[in-house]
């Protein structure tokens, strides 16, 4: 996919203008932090700063895509800019990779007037690795320009934290992702308009659950859900396997599965929000999942007040343990034995 150019990402407008703003004026920080939730533009917009900071021939603040260095940007072969991630199966940036930056950064760069390494996300890296990243940052090498993307920087060591050129990230307006859903991601406009609301202002998010299956099945999870308090610990723990299951299809490695069951869990917690939201009496322009009203209506009635706000807090934890790289079945498991027992309340 094409990098996009800084006039083409929505809904950052702030971030934008003050990276504009350091390479107009040539005062360029050796490092950068993105900071903000999943989805919201952050590793597009160090593509769009990297398009922008080698260009050879730059159009009104942004890259101009027919350069030499633009094209090698657009065609992922460009050697000064690298992108580091975390291993597939340890799910984390492991001091190896780290390694590899240190010995990219013991040379100039190779085409351009600057090197553009991105750790994304940069809370994966293991201590030992964040600690050998420090090293980098304490006598960053001239030409090199390393940005970190992060959905928290108290994720990260405050040494790390402290050496950085902070670029705060907003979630974006749910009118901006409905929109961009209309008029980009062939969705209807009932269905924008609800995962635009689902998405928590990440267009990500959206855009990654308008191509699911669960977005469809949600009524099912309703259902589903609804029978767990009066399921037996048998019934319990294969619905767990079942769910666990669920990461596994149409994804081909640990990541793409965690993000599935992500996807999920972040489901339940709008089913149960909007379930607590109808128990207070909310008006319903407040529920979410809004095609769903009747079937949240009828769910919402073996659950107190207490009980939904400990469901809430049942799906938090699992969402917590999901990113420290826990075992899903078993998060599943303890899950929904959590959720059976606040129905009680």
């Amino acid at each position: 996919m094409s990098p996009k150019l800084f006039k083409e990402i929505i809904g950052q407008e702030k971030a934008i203008g003050f990276l504009r703003g350091v390479i107009a004026s040539d005062k360029i920080a050796p490092a950068y932090l993105f900071t903000g939730i999943q989805g919201i533009g952050k590793r597009t917009t160090a593509m769009a700063f990297a398009l922008l900071l080698n260009c050879a021939n730059p159009v009104d603040g942004d890259g101009c895509k027919r350069c030499s260095s633009c094209k090698k940007i657009s065609d992922g072969n460009h050697p000064d800019l690298i992108f580091i991630g975390p291993d597939q199966e340890k799910k984390a940036i492991g001091i190896d990779q780290i390694r590899e930056i240190n010995r990219h950064l013991a040379f100039s760069p190779v085409l351009g007037q600057r090197r553009i390494i991105v750790i994304d996300p940069a809370e994966k890296m293991s201590d030992e690795a964040a600690n050998a990243f420090l090293k980098a940052l304490e006598e960053p090498p001239p030409g090199n320009i390393l940005i970190l993307n992060v959905r928290d920087p108290d994720q990260l060591p405050s040494t790390i934290v402290s050496r950085c050129q902070r670029v705060p990230f907003k979630p974006l307006p749910t009118q901006d992702i409905e929109d961009w859903l209309l008029r980009e991601g062939n969705v209807d406009k009932e269905s924008a308009k609800i995962l635009a609301r689902l998405s928590e202002g990440s267009l990500g998010e959206a855009i990654k659950l308008a191509h699911d299956d669960l977005f469809t099945e949600r009524v099912n999870l309703v259902t589903t859900l609804h029978s767990v308090m009066n399921g037996s610990p048998d019934m319990l723990l294969d619905l767990a396997q079942k769910f666990s299951d669920l990461g596994k299809r149409a994804a081909t490695n640990r990541e793409l599965k965690d993000d599935r069951i992500a996807l999920m869990l972040g489901i339940w917690k709008s089913l149960f929000r909007d379930m607590l939201v109808i128990k207070l009496g909310g008006a319903v322009d407040l529920i979410l999942n809004s095609d769903l009203t009747d079937h949240l209506k009828k769910a919402s009635t073996v659950y107190s007040f207490d009980g939904l706000m400990r469901s809430l807090a049942v799906i938090a934890r699992a969402e917590h343990d999901l990113m420290e790289n826990r075992n899903i079945l078993f998060l599943l498991e303890r899950s929904l034995i959590g959720l059976k027992g606040a129905a009680r309340f």
